[in-house]
């Protein structure tokens, strides 16, 4: 029978969300409690203070403070002779100032003014603008027994109304102090509610940050068991690795061999073949037709590239096995030494180059000459047939800020759709009749700019000339 397949499942959320959620919870209701205590304190210290009066005192003493002011008057009506001016300016002053206080701009804030106080208000304050050029300090107007009568009944109906709002402010303020009490009661209530509820997810909180801890916890030990297991195969890994490399350069080592033992099994038969054709051509001699002296040249000429394809081919290998000397090289005088030789074998032909001044770089000086040299050959080769051949050698800064080096010329060309096989063994992409050539030259310098770390490329279109691109990447000194 097959073992049960243990299935583990799992929360739609799992406890990190859910204690996030829980403590995103928590914050609201500390939100909460301190908004409901800050009301409070409002609203009690509302309730009782006002600009730092009981505010029914202010309206009992508005009341008061006429009564004294009209008591005054009629005195100072009845006894002309005896009344002192400036103590009744001086009383006349104080009823005025307790007017401001219970005007409906400064009690607006705790208590809603009524039409009833705002009329009223503004009844006394027509008194006050008639009665300040008689009472007020600065009053230039003499105060006559005949003037106090006026003032007098000009001020007796103001009593009831003023009386009227101060019970109506008492009733009200005793109304909003019972209504905020039943509010900070209410939000008192609330706050009880929402600290056992804060208590509870605090509680709930805590259960999942422990679970929380106890499930990293737990992910610990399994990211140290599968860390162990990681290095345990990275072992196992490194050396499957070192057998496996020693297993290549083991084959590499008996592909060279294999590759020397058939080169100079090769050369044998064609040595001999390229001897006997020399005897036959001298033992018929003068004798030979045409076509046998064809026959026989054709035999030399094909042991000939024979010889050069296994030289090429011993050259590519052995790039394989060839340890980078690393210095410094200039690519620019490599290329005037090559077009120096190549205007000194064919003289005939008109030739501009156009060398770079410097070209600095590091490298392995023989191997960064063979890639110079089968560029350049190249560019020689294929602009042959041109009246005036143009070849050019430089380098340019990419968009990356790598440098570019470049070998151009105004030859054949190539035709871009079949650029992938430039770099191949063997591969070419003009007749030998047309050209001489057996493919290897450029399959060497990629193998050549790949142990440089860098690439190469080419552009190109048919009789409007080529142009190769490469690069040279940091190579460490005796790269292998």
């Amino acid at each position: 029978m097959m073992p049960a397949r243990q299935t583990t499942s799992h929360s739609p959320w799992p406890a990190s969300r859910w204690a996030l959620a829980v403590a995103a919870v928590l914050v609201a209701v500390f939100v909460a409690i301190g908004w409901i205590q800050i009301r409070q304190a409002k609203l009690l210290n509302s309730a009782v203070c006002y600009t730092e009066d009981n505010i029914t005192w202010i309206f009992s003493q508005l009341e008061l403070e006429y009564v004294v002011l009209r008591d005054d008057l009629r005195q100072a009506q009845r006894y002309p002779a005896s009344f002192d001016t400036q103590a009744l300016r001086e009383r006349y002053e104080i009823f005025v100032s307790r007017i401001s206080l219970v005007s409906p701009e400064q009690v607006g804030e705790t208590l809603a003014p009524s039409a009833e106080q705002v009329n009223t208000v503004g009844q006394i304050r027509q008194f006050v603008s008639r009665a300040d050029p008689f009472l007020s300090e600065n009053a230039s107007v003499a105060l006559t027994p005949q003037v106090i009568g006026q003032l007098l009944d000009e001020m007796l109906p103001l009593l009831e109304p003023i009386h009227n709002m101060a019970l109506s402010s008492v009733n009200m303020m005793g109304n909003t102090i019972a209504n905020r009490n039943d509010a900070a009661r209410s939000h008192g209530y609330i706050s009880v509610a929402l600290n056992i509820f804060q208590g509870f997810l605090t509680l709930v909180f805590a259960v999942l940050l422990i679970r929380q801890v106890r499930s990293v916890e737990q992910r610990r030990h399994e990211l140290e068991r599968a860390s162990t297991e990681i290095f345990r195969l990275n072992r196992e890994l490194e050396e499957r690795v070192r057998q496996r490399t020693a297993q290549l350069e083991a084959t590499n080592r008996e592909l060279e061999a294999f590759s020397y033992s058939v080169s100079h099994d090769l050369r044998a038969p064609l040595k001999t073949i390229n001897g006997f054709s020399h005897l036959l051509e001298r033992a018929v001699g003068d004798t030979a037709s045409e076509k046998i002296t064809h026959y026989l040249s054709r035999i030399r000429a094909g042991t000939q590239q024979m010889g050069e394809l296994i030289d090429g081919m011993l050259s590519l290998a052995q790039l394989s096995r060839s340890t980078l000397q690393v210095k410094d090289v200039d690519l620019a005088v490599i290329a005037q030494r090559i077009e120096r030789d190549c205007r000194e074998r064919e003289p005939q032909r008109q030739a501009q180059f156009q060398i770079q001044h410097s070209l600095c770089v590091k490298g392995d000086a023989r191997l960064l000459d063979s890639v110079m040299q089968n560029l350049l050959l190249n560019a020689w080769k294929f602009t042959s047939k041109r009246a005036l051949a143009r070849i050019e050698v430089g380098s340019l800064a990419a968009d990356n800020g790598e440098t570019v080096y470049f070998v151009k010329d105004n030859g054949a060309g190539f035709d871009m759709a079949h650029a992938a096989k430039l770099f191949g063994t063997f591969e070419r992409l003009h007749a030998p009749t047309d050209f001489p050539g057996y493919g290897i030259g450029l399959a060497t310098v990629k193998k050549i700019i790949e142990q440089h770390a860098g690439r190469i490329w080419a552009q190109g279109q048919e009789n409007e000339g080529a142009t190769f691109y490469f690069t040279l990447g940091p190579v460490p000194a005796h790269a292998p």
